[in-house]
């Protein structure tokens, strides 16, 4: 395991990591999990008015990679300045630090999932080879076929707004429910063509 991924596995070395940002993550914590109704709105509409200002500019690959990458280093170098200057020891509270926790928390969760992931699809390649190498090779045509049926930036919108959104729909439970519908759906629909038959 990489340093990067053990930071992001560990709570208390990402929490020591986050510390400098503090002030920030119970907000994000809230806007993610919309706590407010107004929340999805907000995430939805940054991330149009992103991806509106990237077709309308039509930037090269380059080019909007080298700014993003410049966001992110001035979101790294302003954030724990502004958390500096906005924090002072008595406006912490414990229901601050307990959302930091949490917040620090679903990280860590989170990272341990795409871990585990990573490591049943090493296990899947090992134990079923075939299986696994035909697996993929569909996905990647069908991906590939999807890809040159839709626009990029319209896959990449598409993609980063679901990103975005999914932790609220998670907390919401709003993903188990329409596919724990959509398997009863199916289950039904195939009790039905066993009863025909």
């Amino acid at each position: 395991m990489t340093l990067r991924m053990e930071i992001l596995v560990n709570e208390e070395l990402l929490k020591d990591r986050l510390t400098p940002c503090r002030e920030i993550c119970p907000f994000l914590l809230d806007l993610f999990i919309w706590r407010k109704e107004a929340y999805p709105l907000m995430i939805a509409g940054t991330v149009t008015s992103f991806f509106l200002v990237l077709w309308y500019l039509e930037p090269s690959v380059v080019t909007a990679l080298s700014v993003l990458g410049l966001v992110v280093t001035i979101a790294d170098f302003l954030l724990p300045l502004l958390s500096k200057t906005v924090s002072s020891s008595e406006d912490w509270s414990s229901e601050k630090e307990k959302k930091f926790s949490i917040f620090v928390n679903r990280i860590a969760y989170y990272s341990v999932q795409v871990w585990n992931s990573q490591v049943l699809l090493e296990e899947w390649k090992k134990d079923h080879p075939n299986l696994y190498s035909s697996t993929v090779i569909v996905s990647l045509l069908l991906l590939a076929w999807i890809g040159n049926a839709v626009h990029n930036l319209w896959l990449a919108y598409i993609l980063v707004l679901f990103l975005a959104l999914l932790p609220g729909l998670l907390h919401r439970r709003i993903i188990q429910v329409y596919v724990s519908r959509f398997i009863l759906m199916v289950s039904n629909l195939i009790q039905s063509k066993t009863k025909k038959n």
